[in-house]
């Protein structure tokens, strides 16, 4: 048995074992469109490739932000932080997801993963605020927003 240590870039940091193939798809045929490279990064999030979804929602974001679907691409690279345990950097995104798309449909859960965020970061007071946030400010969130924001507040006794 032999260590391969020939495809060590940054850029497959994070792919699963034998993850040549799975970095070459980060790469899209010129003729792609911005709804192609909004579902590559949803792929990444499908398959735990978190850092692959976090670099692919980044270019998303930078290339199109005028598109409908930043409001999402947002959310995805919060959640792609929140996975790794990078609370601070998924705080941020979901921040920015409840502020500039407070009207989108991610904005109820972006919410949510705000406070659990600022939970996991030992920040008590700012995630029972957020968390009280949801319902107010989104009574017509999903009722599975609406039972985790629950549970949160139990888990977390705000």
């Amino acid at each position: 048995r032999t260590l391969d240590l020939g495809n060590t870039s940054p850029r497959s940091a994070g792919a699963p074992a034998g993850g040549g193939a799975t970095a070459a798809l980060t790469t899209l045929p010129p003729s792609a469109t911005s709804k192609d490279e909004f579902d590559l990064g949803i792929g990444y999030m499908q398959r735990r490739d978190y850092a692959l979804a976090e670099e692919t929602m980044r270019n998303f974001s930078q290339k199109y932000p005028s598109d409908p679907l930043i409001p999402d691409a947002q959310y995805w690279l919060g959640e792609s932080y929140f996975q790794r345990q990078q609370y601070r950097d998924a705080a941020e995104s979901f921040l920015g997801v409840t502020t500039k798309f407070d009207k989108s449909a991610k904005a109820p859960d972006a919410l949510l993963r705000l406070g659990q965020s600022l939970a996991a970061l030992k920040e008590k007071e700012a995630a029972c605020a957020a968390l009280g946030e949801v319902t107010r400010k989104y009574p017509r969130a999903s009722t599975g927003v609406r039972a985790a924001v629950d549970r949160e507040q139990k888990r977390i006794k705000c």
